[in-house]
């Protein structure tokens, strides 16, 4: 636990001179998108899903792309099936945010995205021994539904850009120790998304100034996905940090859409369902994602590291992170509407109003 406060305390104190660029780079490109929105019609309105009342500007999630892409041009050759996969996500996504798309369009776009990145992935990419040829088709279908995990999961101020900042943080911590090999850019994407989420988090938290949009969310989705499975290269390990870290998103939105699923209900149709928007309901904005990336910076990523220090132990801990999740989750009910509350939330939806909080 001392390597990992000595690991937070140098990326977000003692190595911020070193990438002030991408952080200020950022703060200006937010800035003049604030100020330009009713221009670029880049507006987010309110609807169903939304946990705003009032037009608020969208596609803040551009200033991240921008700066990920520009910084890594040598993606193009060493890389390319990232680098242009994720500028046909993030076109797209910024598309959808001036005027929605059908799900159609998005989902082209992810699958072909997707597709290069797993086709293209070198052959000596194994899970647990498992021919790369068995190993791909799940992979392609994992990517897919992650980039829309992350689209489902930005819901409220502050949560995708925290969660991010908190999962690159762990990463970091996993793969920068020099103990696994990896490809350095993935490191120094890693580091990158870092620095350009923390003022994306300043002017996305409660009450947020500008949005991520899909520009931003499916952008995200598909960098720690594609991240991750080029950590496959090298070995078994990165699947049970990716696991563990992104494990909020990925079983809050997976339970809540099996759930809608299996009663029925429009699973992309815009909802308000999942537990961290009845949490919301509840506690507010800003404490929920509070919540969320402190229990990824403090639990999820040092449980992650001890994952990949201990492979033969790695199913079970792996497990053991999990299962609090997994708790905290289901007792939120995710999926069902928030009239229907479990016994814990119709307890602390009680104990709240009756105590005069919001």
């Amino acid at each position: 636990m001392i390597d990992y406060i000595e690991h937070l305390c140098n990326i977000y104190i003692f190595n911020f001179y070193k990438n002030y660029i991408y952080f200020f780079s950022c703060v200006i490109i937010l800035f003049l998108m604030t100020k330009t929105a009713r221009y670029t019609g880049l507006l987010d309105f309110p609807n169903q899903r939304s946990s705003h009342s009032q037009p608020t500007p969208s596609g803040g999630g551009l200033a991240l792309v921008a700066i990920v892409l520009v910084s890594n041009l040598g993606l193009i050759w060493a890389c390319p099936e990232f680098f242009f996969g994720g500028l046909l996500i993030a076109a797209v996504g910024l598309l959808d945010d001036m005027r929605p798309l059908p799900v159609l369009p998005r989902l082209l776009a992810q699958f072909l995205a997707v597709g290069a990145a797993v086709i293209l992935l070198p052959s000596q990419a194994p899970i647990k021994g498992i021919p790369i040829y068995l190993v791909k088709p799940i992979l392609f279908l994992s990517g897919v539904w992650f980039i829309n995990v992350y689209n489902f999961m930005d819901g409220i101020d502050g949560l995708a850009g925290g969660y991010a900042n908190a999962a690159a943080v762990g990463f970091l911590f996993c793969l920068g120790g020099g103990a696994q090999m990896v490809e350095p850019w993935s490191l120094r994407i890693y580091s990158q998304l870092v620095y350009i989420t923390m003022p994306f988090l300043i002017f996305n938290w409660n009450p947020a100034k500008i949005f991520m949009g899909d520009t931003g969310s499916t952008f995200m989705g598909f960098v720690f996905f594609c991240l991750g499975i080029r950590g496959l290269i090298y070995g078994n390990f990165i699947m049970y940090s990716f696991i563990i870290i992104m494990s909020f998103f990925w079983i809050d939105a997976t339970l809540t859409i099996a759930r809608r699923f299996m009663r029925d209900r429009r699973v992309f149709r815009a909802h308000k369902e999942h537990a961290f928007h009845k949490a919301a309901a509840i506690f507010g904005h800003w404490k929920v994602s509070c919540f969320i990336i402190c229990v990824t910076l403090f639990w999820l990523n040092p449980m992650a590291r001890v994952a990949m220090d201990h492979p033969g132990r790695a199913p079970w801990v792996t497990a053991l992170a999990l299962v609090p999740i997994v708790v905290i989750i289901l007792a939120f009910k995710p999926g069902c509407p928030i009239d229907e509350p479990g016994c814990l939330l119709r307890f602390l939806i009680r104990h709240f109003k009756s105590s005069g909080c919001s």
